[in-house]
């Protein structure tokens, strides 16, 4: 089938429940066990050193994004003044949760990335679950989850922002997580964390998938792509949410948007994050980051207020220099999935501006490479009205090729 921009017709999608404000149930807690772990994963990546400025107080963080934006600012690529070769074993909190009835896409495993101003409760949502929490959704469809929170987010190792928290090492991580899994290992190598939901796991637990799914959501999904175009035969599909390759791509940036240094932002909840590290000011810069009017409910926005993340600073230039290799060994099929009008991704308005030769050249030996709008949604998929829908249409996607 031709590779095309799904939107008003979806051929056999078209019966999921895709319309703004529909909703499906998904699992409660039962159906699901999940165990708290924390992997360590080692990693070797060559990052760069970039020159920007320092980042110590909220007065520097918003000299930072307007020195950073500056049109005389030289570009990410020309303020590179050495590699920095990293070799280093990091924390990784991580969840995996399988169906307590097992089934037969039990043994898929999806490995889920968040993007920025996130932890992995983007995926697993803890307002009205039954509706917003894609970790569910996959679970009811019998799918096992991994969901893991980033460096510099949630209860993962918080490194150097300028430095270490960059593409590179993010992408390794999740290469290191996906051997893990794929060997069978990834609980024996973790410490397991004494807090688990539903039918305690099976002591000691092993868990080897037949395959996986790459899901990325925004950042996240910049992240599992770099991760596909060093380690694709790792994987067996994608779903890259979040993240449409557009006309507008790179219009909106980062001082649109006000952040402040996140340790004098809010010291109750982000004293031991250093230098480096910012944090969106308040709800009126999560709304227009993340939210659609009317395509949202006002306790979502407050929630995603509740559990915003910091964001390292080298994420930025290490996002605008980094090359897009082709994904070449993998050869599994591709969704990009937007909401209609996403803002950060083309500036309010997906409809139209979807590139679609340009990501079909990103992997090119995959037989499916296909892009999808949710209607009346913004950024957030997981936090919109119509999230059932949208994760109806992933998961039907999924079915549909095998998955």
């Amino acid at each position: 089938m031709k590779n095309i921009l799904y939107f008003a017709s979806l051929g056999p999608l078209a019966l999921l429940p895709i319309v703004a404000g529909t909703r499906t149930k998904s699992p409660r807690a039962s159906l699901k066990q999940c165990v708290q772990l924390e992997v360590p994963v080692p990693v070797i990546a060559d990052n760069h050193h970039y020159e920007m400025p320092r980042i110590d107080s909220t007065i520097d963080a918003v000299h930072w994004t307007l020195n950073t934006t500056a049109w005389s600012t030289p570009n990410a690529t020309e303020r590179i003044t050495c590699t920095v070769s990293v070799k280093q074993t990091f924390r990784i909190r991580a969840q995996l949760c399988i169906p307590t009835k097992g089934g037969p896409r039990a043994d898929i495993l999806q490995i889920a990335t968040q993007g920025r101003g996130f932890d992995r409760r983007y995926w697993d949502v803890e307002i009205r679950p039954e509706e917003y929490s894609y970790l569910d959704a996959a679970i009811s469809q019998g799918y096992s989850v991994l969901t893991y929170d980033r460096i510099g987010t949630g209860e993962s190792e918080l490194p150097d922002a300028y430095d270490i928290g960059q593409i590179p090492v993010q992408a390794e991580i999740l290469a290191g997580l996906t051997t893990l899994a794929r060997s069978g290992k990834l609980v024996a190598s973790s410490q397991i964390l004494p807090a688990t939901t539903g039918i305690p796991f099976p002591s000691p637990f092993h868990f080897q998938p037949s395959k996986i799914i790459h899901v990325g959501h925004s950042l996240g999904s910049f992240v599992t792509f770099f991760f596909l175009s060093s380690h694709g035969a790792l994987s067996d599909g994608t779903l890259l949410t979040g993240f449409l390759l557009n006309k507008q791509l790179g219009t909106i940036v980062v001082s649109h948007f006000d952040h402040e240094f996140a340790a004098q932002h809010d010291p109750s909840r982000f004293a031991a994050y250093p230098s480096g590290y910012i944090v969106l000011t308040g709800q009126s810069d999560i709304q227009k980051l993340f939210f659609r009017k009317d395509g949202f409910e006002p306790a979502l926005l407050e929630y995603a207020e509740k559990i915003k993340q910091p964001e390292a600073v080298g994420e930025y230039p290490s996002s605008d220099s980094a090359a897009f290799v082709p994904a070449s060994e993998f050869k599994g099929p591709v969704l990009f999935m937007a909401g209609e009008y996403d803002y950060v991704l083309c500036g309010g308005d997906c409809r139209g501006q979807y590139l679609e030769e340009a990501s079909r050249g990103l992997f090119p030996a995959s037989p499916k490479v296909e892009a999808y709008l949710q209607p009346g949604t913004g950024h957030a998929l997981t936090l919109a009205r119509n999230a059932t829908g949208g994760f109806g249409v992933m998961l039907g996607w999924l079915g549909d090729r095998g998955l």
